[in-house]
């Protein structure tokens, strides 16, 4: 279902890979002549790495090197990540649809994938993290959401004056992936509402596919089985809220 008010603030298509043990972050940098147009605004990403040594005395240090690249759009509602073992690519706030998500980032990954070259595809992943702004200090859970943290009679149910973190790891077997959900309380977006985070994050660890198609195929997957698990999540007082 296409809902008008759509809670959506991130929705994702991720993509990781195994690349030659040759490749440097320089390369990625070839991107760039693909995409500077379209997304002008670059970062460096960096990898942090940590050390000890034991000894007579103890010694950490750590450093950091590059490890990929970030460029969004000029309106920030875009983003795309190339990394040197990976390809993100991210649809902010507002959000439109998957088959736009799915489109540039196919696009945008047939670029990364022509540059780099990677031996095989080892995980991808579609992530929507959503978030509700619900009407109210007070607020039932049980009224918005089916599946919530459920609190003791004797503890207060004011979702707005305690912070709350709760993640699931539901195995999906026939699509040999995993399905996390997290949900959580945060600061609200409006006064006087109470603010929930709802993220699904779905996966599958060595993709069994043979094809550029076969992989596209097996998003639309993740994308239909995401969108079971949102409505499975909520209640019909949320569906009027974003409707």
């Amino acid at each position: 279902m296409h809902y008008k008010k759509a809670p959506i603030t991130e929705a994702l298509i991720d993509i990781r890979v195994e690349l030659s043990s040759e490749l440097r972050f320089e390369d990625l940098s070839a991107f760039r002549k693909h995409v500077g147009s379209d997304y002008p605004r670059e970062e460096t990403r960096n990898l942090s790495q940590a050390m000890l040594k034991f000894g007579p005395s103890v010694q950490a240090s750590a450093h950091q090197q590059p490890w990929g690249l970030m460029f969004r759009n000029e309106s920030n509602t875009q983003v795309v990540q190339v990394r040197l073992d990976s390809f993100t690519f991210s649809r902010l706030e507002p959000y439109e649809d998957f088959e736009h998500l799915r489109d540039e980032a196919r696009r945008l990954w047939d670029i990364y994938r022509e540059l780099v070259r990677p031996k095989k595809v080892v995980r991808i992943a579609v992530r929507y993290i959503n978030q509700f702004s619900l009407p109210g200090t007070r607020v039932e859970p049980e009224d918005y959401l089916k599946t919530f943290p459920h609190l003791s009679e004797e503890l207060p149910k004011d979702l707005r004056n305690f912070g709350f973190l709760m993640s699931l790891r539901v195995p999906q077997p026939d699509l040999d992936g995993l399905l996390v959900i997290n949900e959580a309380g945060t600061p609200p977006k409006k006064p006087e509402t109470v603010s929930i985070i709802l993220d699904l994050d779905l996966s599958v660890e060595s993709p069994a596919i043979g094809s550029e198609e076969e992989m596209w195929t097996l998003f639309q997957k993740l994308r239909e089985r995401k969108n079971l698990y949102f409505e499975a999540c909520i209640t019909d007082k949320t569906r009027e809220l974003i409707s």
